[in-house]
């Protein structure tokens, strides 16, 4: 009898170690799968029209305190036009003072494959206004698309700090136009930046827009070249 209750208590024991560490697998897989999924694009928002003609997708960058969005949808233009457009909408910036959103969008450097930029950005509320130096670089690709690309420059524009204004250190992103048809593009705009401590109700509605903002104008604009 007692020959019994002993392997009945060692079966007992076994048990109960098999289920704790099945246990604790499965929360370590669960917890791996859930830090793997913050550095994979998630979608945040989608247009809510009846044939949607955006997405917008976010994820954070590994190894870095970076937050990374982009916006996907369709241009009823050549990749070439959609490009043309992005320079052009540049140019309508620094030439647009009567745009309060930007006291100060200057064109420092051209070139026919750069553009350097200085900009003042009016911020909501109680922050300050922020600064930013931009450097632009235009390319295309064999398979018939172009793009652009974006990164501060502070290097380059010699720009002292001010008190007054909260310096941008680090901004990012680019425009990437694939040809479909003669007269269609698939657009991807994706920015990449350092929130510092912001907070994302903030930050989230802000990059959304600006993001919608960036396809609507290219759509609009590449429809005049």
């Amino acid at each position: 009898m007692n020959k019994q209750a002993t392997i009945l208590t060692r079966q007992i024991f076994l048990f109960g170690f098999v289920i704790l560490v099945l246990q604790s697998c499965v929360s370590v897989r669960d917890r791996s799968f859930k830090e793997w999924e913050k550095y994979e694009w998630q979608i945040v928002k989608v247009d809510k029209s009846q044939n949607p003609t955006w997405k917008i997708y976010k994820r954070k960058l590994k190894g870095t305190n970076f937050l990374e969005y982009k916006i996907e949808g369709d241009v009823k233009s050549s990749s070439e036009a959609c490009l043309k457009a992005f320079r052009k909408d540049i140019h309508k910036l620094a030439n647009g003072t009567e745009n309060k959103k930007y006291p100060i969008y200057e064109i420092s450097e051209e070139s026919e494959n750069s553009i350097l930029t200085y900009v003042i950005h009016n911020e909501p509320f109680f922050f300050k206004n922020t600064e930013m130096s931009v450097r632009y670089l235009f390319f295309s690709d064999e398979d018939g698309g172009f793009g652009a690309r974006w990164n501060e420059a502070w290097e380059e524009s010699q720009i002292q700090p001010s008190k007054k204004l909260k310096r941008v250190d680090t901004f990012r992103g680019s425009w990437s136009f694939s040809q479909i048809t003669n007269n269609s593009s698939k657009a991807i705009n994706s920015v990449q930046f350092d929130p510092k401590g912001m907070p994302l109700w903030l930050i989230n509605p802000m990059v959304y827009k600006f993001l919608k903002d960036g396809l609507e104008d290219i759509r609009t604009t590449s429809k005049e070249i």
